[in-house]
Parts: C-alpha cells; sequence; structure tokens
C-alpha cells in the first residue's frame, strides 16, 4: 500500500526533521531509519510484486514491522522524548492497521467476472 510506503519515509527522516523540537530524538534515530527503511522497501516491494507469494510475505513483513515500531518505545524506554515516543506509536499504529487492512482485503475472495 502506498501509505505505508509514505508512512515508512516519514519514519526514515522524522527524527531530522523533529530534531527542532527536542534535541535528544537523535537517540532514537538508528531504530527509526532501519525500521522506516524496512517499511518503505517492502512497501514498495509489495507495489511492485506481481506473484501472490511475494505479496503475502511483504504484508507479513511490513505488519511485523509496523508491530516493531509501535511497540518500539515500551522495549527501548524512550517516553521522556515524548514526541519521539507519539511518532513511533502513531507511525506504528497506522502501518499495522493499514498492512492488516490490506492483508484481509487481499485475502477476500475473488469474484469472477462475467
Amino acid at each position: 500500500m502506498s501509505l505505508n510506503l509514505i508512512l515508512g519515509l516519514w519514519l526514515m527522516i522524522s527524527p531530522f526533521v523533529l530534531i527542532s523540537f527536542n534535541h535528544t530524538i537523535l537517540k532514537t534515530l538508528w531504530e527509526d531509519l532501519l525500521l522506516g527503511f524496512g517499511i518503505a522497501m517492502f512497501s514498495l516491494c509489495r507495489l511492485l510484486s506481481r506473484k501472490e507469494r511475494e505479496v503475502v510475505f511483504t504484508d507479513w513483513l511490513v505488519t511485523a514491522l509496523g508491530f516493531v515500531t509501535l511497540v518500539n518505545p515500551f522495549l527501548y524506554s524512550y517516553f521522556k522524548v515524548k514526541i519521539a515516543a507519539w511518532n513511533n506509536l502513531s507511525v506504528g499504529t497506522l502501518v499495522l492497521f493499514l498492512a492488516i487492512y490490506q492483508d484481509l482485503r487481499d485475502s477476500e475472495p475473488h469474484l469472477p467476472v462475467h
């Protein structure tokens, strides 16, 4: 889904954009860069995939990365950097829900066209 691609790109650049609000946000830089890169790349691969196995695999990966992004503030306890924590919570939630929605949409049986 192209929205997940955009969210992944945002997650990659967000530490550089949000640094003007809080200079300690760079502590989350590497996690956000890696997670954003993964979300963006696998979303792009999903958009370009033609085989059903590739689509299912990339959907699963984007869903997993969305979940990791969502729980990242809890794993690394950086709630003192509130803007970074809220950024990860909101991006992770959106990516996770969009990936689940796309997966459910793809798993619906396709009706033949007459």
